[in-house]
């Protein structure tokens, strides 16, 4: 099987035949979509941004203060950043499984890779159809 349908995806997943793995990089868009759980956004604007000031003005202000508090500052943004990354890779898992229009939208834009227990890499039975056509 090298093609699956969302209702499969979900089963596997759960029961662990397949493994997933979200695109941190993209992860960030996935959230703000119009597709995603409307609740995930704001705590990914706050961590997002928050980790963002913490890396780029706060630092240099705090510069004229202590550097030690600028490098401090600068340290927390990036972990911040990283985190907020691999909580919105979270998120996009959660949404893949719980809404059938996210998981193909995620798949088609390239966000995710689903892989079963023999490693081969699995495709959504819409994508495959879209690209038949």
């Amino acid at each position: 099987m090298d093609t699956l349908t969302h209702k499969e995806f979900v089963e596997g997943y759960k029961s662990g035949k397949f493994s997933v793995h979200i695109n941190e990089n993209k992860a960030g868009n996935f959230v703000l979509s119009n597709l995603a759980n409307k609740h995930n956004k704001p705590a990914h604007y706050f961590w997002s941004w928050l980790g963002i000031i913490l890396v780029f003005p706060v630092p240099v202000a705090l510069l004229f203060i202590s550097w030690t508090y600028s490098i401090s500052s600068l340290i927390g943004g990036l972990i911040i950043i990283v985190a907020s990354r691999k909580s919105a890779a979270q998120f996009v898992l959660q949404n893949m499984i719980d809404s059938e229009d996210f998981f193909e939208y995620v798949l088609l834009h390239q966000g995710a890779k689903i892989t079963n227990e023999q490693g081969q890499e699995l495709k959504s039975k819409f994508i495959t159809k879209m690209k038949l056509k």
